[in-house]
């Protein structure tokens, strides 16, 4: 553990601050004013918990915190907030006077449809009703607690945070209810779920998300449908091949936007393909891509007011940026970007200036705004001032390099705290998830907390990282393990070259999820690290086809199906090659994940402690996948003092 003394004078980032990070997040701006809300994610210490705080900040300077929640929408008026609390009731606060009034009660299902999938609630333009996503729990069959039936494929459910590890047999319905308050009326109903809804303008309509194949569980397709609510009567919008997401209506009601993947093999986890904005008219005519040309993962899709942009946020290099493109002539312009990642926005009602969270590498996500048409940038929240002003964080440079088959890659490099150059510092490797994830100029606690405990870190963006274009994206396609292996050695050893400060004998290699799978397969191919650290991590892509949540994920990565594929997911195994493994590792894994199961980490474990490698296992009990942003402060903070006193005593220990 780290001394008293150390905490005392530490310049950099230590365990024990962990939890007074507050991360900013959702804003919306009120559609007549400057009124906002937004929320605030928050790590309790004491209670050992993490929630989101609903906060209002009116204009006036004004700041109320609502409660914990989530804020939903404005009243089209302003003069009221939809929001929703922790046990799912959903109430409306006014302004004037400042009071709230329960509406009702919003059941969640366990069913997990897919990382972009929004179970929103909204207010219709002509501000009379209320539109929302709930499960049909009432409706479901009792279970027999001693005997569980399985007869669908997506049964397991995303854990951790105390959530059933097993999908419950509701569907997910549109409701909607009087503004004013009254009883809540069915839309949809039947044996299939609906999802992302959005009013069309004149409140006639409703547009959802819906996977009605005929194998839902094991078709990873989906469509956009719309509802009339008055009549009931549903209609589909789109046929195509791929999933679609979070529709959104036009403000002259002539178009609906929507994020878009044309894969044959979709997965509920994320694509090698990056989504991309599709556009269709109301009538679900005219399907056509916005941005292909623009050839980078397209996220956070909001309308301009007047129905001729369509503004977004994308990850390029490194930063993440809004951009808008013309629904006319496709064209994309940057609006809003610079060294750091934005991650949502929203637009004034005039639509001139914006409202959005951004971070860097030395700064949490707060909230910004522009005024005069962009031309200044004023922070609105200041939420990690306090604890920062302690802190003088190091910076990350970045470089790039050319890989084995000179595909020009990029990577960062954060010195220790106080480092020397006349000094010899050992080194970390660092490695993404996904993985189609994408490192940037974004706040990562655990760059600078082995930073603070003496380490150099290393983290790169190898082939299969979003960032890059499409053909970088797929660079991992049927071949895990590979390209990307060699990227990262490739970027490690350009790092050495470059800086003789740091010292080849002295380093170490960490990852989660798919960073962790890789972490798993170099200890497999190298003994260069002189331990390993691996985070929620695969080892064998047969099980895991076979046991995780996302087994949709190996038929997207791997093109088919994955009993098609045993022999390429078997020779993409890290287990497959533990025989030449000799490196010191740490397996930190969460008891109930199902998104890389708990047996993926005792595959591993077992393997290496038989083959007589120093091996240890940590098993944080209720808790999920990976480096888990809800995961119990209690358990952040062991899981990193583990992950730095791993690298002390088996790098650090290692003479000069």
């Amino acid at each position: 553990m780290i001394s008293t003394e150390m905490k005392a004078s530490a310049r950099g980032l230590l365990t024990s601050d962990l939890h007074k990070i507050r991360k900013v997040g959702a804003p919306l701006l009120s559609p007549v004013g400057d009124d906002l809300v937004y929320h605030v994610s928050v790590a309790d210490d004491v209670e050992n918990d993490r929630y989101d705080l609903i906060t209002l900040l009116l204009s006036d300077g004004t700041k109320t915190v609502l409660g914990r929640g989530t804020a939903n929408c404005w009243s089209p008026d302003g003069t009221a907030l939809f929001y929703e609390t922790e046990s799912g009731a959903l109430q409306i606060h006014t302004l004037q006077p400042a009071t709230s009034r329960f509406l009702t009660q919003r059941s969640d299902s366990t069913y997990f449809f897919n990382h972009l999938a929004d179970k929103n609630c909204i207010w219709s333009p002509d501000g009379k009703y209320i539109a929302y996503v709930s499960a049909d729990i009432s409706t479901s069959e009792p279970e027999n607690e001693a005997i569980r039936v399985i007869d669908n494929l997506l049964y397991k459910s995303k854990g951790g945070m105390g959530r059933p590890v097993y999908a419950d047999h509701s569907y997910t319905h549109i409701y909607m209810m009087p503004a004013a308050g009254g009883s809540p009326v069915l839309l949809t109903a039947g044996t299939f779920n609906e999802h992302s809804i959005t009013w069309s303008p004149d409140s006639s309509y409703i547009a959802f998300v819906s996977n009605r194949s005929a194998r839902p569980d094991d078709t990873q397709q989906n469509d956009i449908w719309k509802i009339a609510i008055h009549t009931k009567t549903i209609t589909r919008l789109t046929e195509h091949t791929g999933l679609a997401y979070q529709p959104t209506w036009s403000p002259d009601g002539k178009h609906i936007a929507f994020l878009a993947v044309s894969g044959a093999f979709g997965t509920n986890d994320s694509t090698a393909e990056d989504t991309h904005i599709a556009l269709i008219s109301a009538s679900g005519e005219n399907f056509r891509y916005l941005t292909k040309s623009f050839d980078h993962r397209v996220e956070h899709i909001r309308w301009h007011p007047s129905g001729k942009h369509i503004y977004f946020t994308a990850g390029d290099r490194g930063d993440t940026s809004i951009y808008q493109v013309s629904i006319d002539n496709e064209e994309v312009i940057m609006v809003q970007g610079g060294l750091g990642s934005i991650f949502e926005f929203c637009l004034d009602t005039k639509g001139v200036d914006l409202v959005f969270t951004k971070s860097d590498t030395n700064h949490p996500a707060e909230l910004f705004k522009t005024k005069n048409h962009g031309a200044d940038i004023e922070q609105i929240t200041r939420e990690n001032a306090h604890w920062l002003e302690t802190k003088t964080l190091q910076q990350a440079e970045t470089f790039w390099f050319e890989s084995f088959d000179k595909t020009p890659v990029q990577g960062w490099l954060m010195p220790p705290v106080d480092y020397d150059q006349t000094q010899h510092y050992p080194l970390i490797l660092l490695i993404h998830g996904g993985p189609h994830n994408m490192f940037g100029h974004d706040f990562d606690e655990r760059v600078h907390l082995l930073s603070q405990a003496g380490y150099a870190v290393v983290y790169i963006n190898p082939r299969g990282s979003h960032g890059y274009g499409q053909a970088f994206s797929n660079g991992t396609l049927a071949n895990w393990g590979g390209g990307d292996y060699q990227d990262l050695m490739a970027g490690v050893d350009f790092v050495l070259n470059k800086n003789q400060w740091l010292n080849a004998q002295q380093m170490g290699v960490t990852g989660q999820s798919y960073g962790g799978y890789m972490t798993n397969w170099i200890i497999t191919q190298t003994a260069r690290f002189k331990a390993a650290v691996t985070d929620g991590g695969l080892s064998n892509l047969v099980s895991f086809a076979g046991t995780s949540l996302y087994h949709s994920l190996m038929e997207s990565e791997f093109g088919g199906r994955a009993y098609e594929n045993f022999d390429l997911l078997w020779q993409c195994s890290p287990l497959r090659n533990v025989a030449q493994a000799t490196t010191p590792t740490l397996i930190l894994h969460g008891e109930t994940d199902n998104e890389v199961p708990f047996s993926q980490a005792e595959e591993m474990y077992v393997a290496l402690r038989k083959r007589g490698v120093n091996t240890m296992l940590v098993q944080y009990k209720g808790e999920g996948h990976g480096w888990r942003p809800e995961l119990k402060p209690h358990n952040k903070a062991d899981l990193n003092e583990r992950l730095i006193q791993w690298f002390d005593t088996y790098v650090k220990a290692i003479a000069t």
